[in-house]
């Protein structure tokens, strides 16, 4: 093969340099940049990666904008350089294309493999170096990087050496300045010993042996290998060595052939290359190298490792032993690790008759053979630490790669790659490696819901892949509609004896009982993850047995954790696909009474949790019990639930939501009610008001069917609230008077008092102040027998609204001051914020500017402080009043506008649409003003029509 006349463009083997004639890449940071990204050219690396090469565990905060200006800059040169090469944006990062003859790493890394075979490769390999790689750049990172391709030029240096030494060349020169830069190299030494001998110089090579061995024992401890004893003994025995190896043992070659449609998994191989073929762990130089990989059935994690062995043969020139042990599950482990030791031994050169009959004998045998040899073991669906261990060479030259189901965390010194999905591109590459791109991109919406329908799993993909393949008259969407139905979806990803059914039973018959049984019962709620807790739940047991279970799954790679990085505690979930499986195992194993009791204690956990998370600060406090059960969750729940009860309701918002509609089909009414009136407290505080709206339906139909009057009455009232909230008087008006009706009915005085303060807010909104007042006034000596002091403050702020509507001003400063008194003393913080925007509509109409203006601050301050979103709407609003009545028509502008963003957020159409109006009050010109009148009246427009739409 001819080789590229011309220099590579860009070169990192020496000092950084870029085009003809070279010139300097940059600065120090922008080579550093360049660099990082030529050791992954055309691939795309994370900005992530960039920032650890500049600056490692500190990173300062400025830190990706600083990788964007050397991108840009990198950007100019390479455009100044001829643009042989190309910087793009790619998720997670960026991405280097560059030609392999224009990057002296690419050439270098092609010709090196060549080089095996070829020696003009090798010579032209090694006239690449200028340098030490990346010369003069100041990087952890790139010094690794370094490292590991200075090992490579020193293969490459020896294997030249040997071939010299083989036509007779002096190399003796070259070998005594090798060995003095690298003296625990043992094949230099070797190499040395036999020019010496070879020129007659019996005793210079056994002195030079006896340096060899002076070395390694006292800067590594250990004795020469094998092959450095052999060629002294032959020295001293009168015998004239030949160049090559003493011992002529078999190379082994037994990988595989890799997928011919194996796709992404770039980050998994370099961590498997960094592990296995990277600088030596310095506090460990002696341990074996292992690489464990493991993930669900069908991730690709055997396709991985082939392709990963083969990828770093190189590295492994005395052979790649290989074994398929997924059919060995009937063996014990003794048998099963005998047999695969003899058939290793065999491998290496040893006589059938002459293998030992102990298992532990084989062991030692296979250890010595493998002894100062550089061998991968690749050992493909390893079922427990315990198998892998006899298999482990003794010689740190050596390295293990392992694959299987469940993380093999025991085994000493194993690094771990855990292999989930594919990413979406990734999964349509793969897919397309079978069809065709064409038929893809005649179907892409297809196309995508295909690979979502395989779940992103590689096997699945490769069936369904496979399938059409062979079936070229079908398009994308028959085989589709084929896996729409999710009981026919397991039966679908069959095809020619591969099954992905049997791949996931594989797994679930390998567990316990109570791991299959939590297994089937984890498939039953609707919701798609589970809060750490909901094992002990659906097990019935305590938690800490229930994560006996759990664990098992885990290491199976049957469930996988669904929590994002913040979350305040571990979720886990099913793959789609391996949620069809457990619910197929579910009925065909379990009742649907066991179920239905694992569901509903699940439930009666999510009440109890969701008890803890209202708290006194947050204000109202109508707490009605009724039948339902209450499951205690473990401690560490409740404690998470205590320290951060809103963003709990944030993450368990859904699940909350899932929980109550399960218990609605469930007709299990009493818990169907309770849940709905306690979550709805607490997404009034989050702005959740479609759920809000929801649940609070569902509960009142489950109510009304159990004819449960105060579960009726408090479900009505809570739906009232919202409709209250939203500005809809005569909506709420329908739910609250019935909700009215049946507190007193039941006699439950807090009920009736709670509710006739709501009904004084309708009242006033629809313009019947008499009635108003009378309903506040007839609620606050119930509010306070009840001890309802957040309640008795919001009817007495109700007052002081219509006190405000009369101009008795005095009267309103009368009743805010003793409802901020009442908030106060019931702690109930949000109450208090919410009085003190009422005080400010006082100070305001008082002509109290600045006192105003205190107010609606201090509202800011708590509802920031709660996270209620919807309270910090308001209090933005507020303060774009006080800045109107203040003259500062610029502040008022900003807060009103930020009002809107926020209210935006939590889908408050009312006071989106208030901040239009007084936006348009302030515009300087007409169309401004127009435009902002025109978006309130169509927010108010949307809803009234989504007040039809609930009706």
């Amino acid at each position: 093969m001819t080789e590229p006349t011309a220099p590579p463009r860009l070169r990192l083997l020496g000092p950084a340099e870029l085009g003809s004639p070279a010139a300097p890449v940059g600065s120090p940071r922008e080579s550093v940049v360049l660099a990082v990204l030529a050791l992954d050219a055309n691939r795309e690396v994370a900005a992530d990666r960039l920032v650890d090469a500049l600056w490692g565990e500190q990173p300062p905060a400025t830190a990706r904008s600083q990788v964007q200006i050397c991108v840009s800059a990198l950007r100019r040169r390479l455009r100044d350089a001829g643009g042989f090469a190309t910087i793009t944006t790619r998720a997670p990062g960026y991405r280097l294309d560059v030609a392999a003859d224009d990057l002296d790493l690419t050439r270098f890394a092609e010709l090196a493999v060549r080089a095996r075979t070829d020696d003009d490769a090798c010579e032209a390999a090694l006239a690449l170096w200028r340098g030490p790689a990346f010369a003069g750049l100041d990087s952890e990172a790139l010094t690794r990087a370094a490292t590991r391709l200075a090992e490579r030029r020193l293969d490459l240096v020896e294997q030249r050496v040997r071939a010299r030494l083989e036509r007779g060349d002096d190399v003796l020169p070259e070998l005594t300045a090798l060995v003095d830069e690298h003296p625990l190299r043992e094949n230099l030494h070797l190499l040395l010993m036999r020019a010496l001998h070879r020129g007659g110089g019996r005793a210079e090579a056994l002195t030079a042996f006896r340096r060899a061995r002076d070395v390694l024992v006292d800067e590594l401890g250990v004795e020469p290998g094998p092959e450095l004893r052999e060629l002294q003994a032959a020295i001293l025995a009168g015998e004239q060595p030949a160049v090559q190896a003493v011992v002529a043992t078999p190379v082994p070659r037994q990988l595989p052939a890799p997928a011919a449609n194996f796709t992404g998994r770039d980050a998994a191989l370099r961590a498997i290359g960094a592990r296995l073929c990277g600088p030596a762990d310095p506090q460990t130089p002696f341990a074996v190298r292992v690489v464990g990989i493991s993930g669900a059935g069908g991730v690709g994690k055997s396709a991985l490792a082939v392709r990963a062995a083969h990828e770093l043969s190189a590295h492994f020139p005395d052979g790649q032993l290989y074994a398929d042990l997924h059919d060995d599950s009937a063996e014990d482990s003794t048998t099963w690790s005998a047999r695969v030791l003899g058939s290793f031994l065999r491998a290496l050169g040893m006589a059938e008759e002459l293998l030992p009959r102990d298992p532990r004998e084989r062991a030692e045998l296979y250890r010595t053979r493998l002894a100062g040899r550089r061998v991968l073991v690749v050992l493909d669906g390893v079922r427990r630490e315990a198998d892998v261990l006899p298999l482990l060479p003794g010689s740190a030259g050596c390295a293990v790669l392992t694959t299987s189901r469940a993380r093999l965390t025991g085994l000493p010194g194993a690094a771990g790659v855990q292999l989930d999905v594919l990413e979406d591109d990734v999964a349509l590459r793969l897919l397309a490696t079978f069809v065709g791109e064409d038929r893809l991109t005649a179907e892409p919406e297809a196309a995508e819901a295909l690979v979502a329908a395989c779940d992103r799993l590689p096997l699945a993909l490769s069936i369904a892949g496979a399938k059409l393949a062979s079936r070229d008259h079908w398009a994308l969407g028959d085989l589709l509609d084929r896996l729409t139905d999710e009981k026919r979806r397991l039966d679908e990803l069959s095809f020619r004896g591969v099954q992905l059914r049997s791949t996931i039973a594989l797994s679930y018959h390998g567990l316990s009982e109570p791991a299959r049984s939590l297994f089937r019962r984890m498939a039953t709620p609707q919701h798609p993850d589970l809060p750490h807790w909901a094992p002990g739940a659906l097990l019935d047991v305590p938690h800490v047995t229930a994560e006996d279970a759990l664990a098992e799954l885990l290491e199976a790679n049957l469930i996988a954790d669904g929590a994002p990085s913040s979350a305040l505690s571990r979720r886990w979930r099913f793959h789609d696909l391996v949620r069809v499986f457990a619910t197929e195992r579910a009925s065909a194993e379990d009742g649907v009474a066991e179920h239905a009791a694992a569901l509903r204690r699940l439930g009666a956990g999510w009440l109890g949790l969701a008890e803890q998370a209202r708290r006194p600060e947050f204000g109202d406090r109508l707490d009605l019990r009724g039948s339902a059960p209450r499951r205690e969750p473990p401690a560490s729940a409740t404690a998470v639930v205590r320290r951060a009860p809103l963003q709990w309701v944030d993450e368990e918002r859904f699940a909350l939501v899932a929980a109550v509609r399960e218990a609605a089909a469930a007709e299990w009414d009493d818990l169907c009610w309770e849940l709905a009136v306690t979550a709805a407290a607490l997404f009034e505080i989050r702005g959740y008001f479609d759920d809000w709206r929801e649940i609070a339906q569902l509960a009142i139909t489950a109510a009304d069917r159990a004819g449960d009057a105060a579960g009726a009455a408090a479900a009505r009232h809570s739906l009232g609230a919202l409709l209250v909230h939203q500005g809809r008087p005569e909506d709420a008006a329908r739910v609250l008077e019935p909700a009215l009706a049946g507190f007193r009915a039941a006699g439950i005085g807090h009920g009736v008092g709670a509710t006739l303060r709501q009904l004084a807010t309708v009242r006033r909104l629809n313009g019947d102040l008499a009635a108003a007042r009378a309903c506040a006034t007839e609620a606050l000596p119930l509010l306070h027998a009840a001890g309802d002091r957040s309640g008795e403050a919001h009817a007495r702020s109700e007052l002081a609204r219509l006190d405000l509507d009369d101009r008795a001003l005095g009267d309103a400063a009368g009743q805010v001051a003793e409802a901020l008194r009442l908030a106060r003393e019931a702690g109930a913080s949000r109450t208090e914020a919410q009085i003190l925007y009422r005080s400010a509509d006082v100070e305001l109409a008082a002509g109290h500017v600045g006192a105003a203006g205190v107010a609606v601050d201090r509202v800011l301050e708590i509802a920031s402080g709660l996270g209620d979103r919807i309270g910090v709407g308001y209090a933005l609003f507020g303060q774009g009043r006080v800045a109107v009545a203040a003259g500062d028509a610029v502040t008022a502008v900003t807060r009103f506008t930020e009002a809107v963003t926020v209210a935006g957020v939590t889908g408050d159409r009312h006071l989106q649409a208030r901040a239009h109006r007084r936006l348009g009050e302030l515009a300087e010109d007409a169309a401004t003003a127009a435009e902002h009148t025109r978006r309130a009246e169509r927010l108010l427009a949307d809803v009234a029509q989504h007040a039809s739409g609930h009706r």
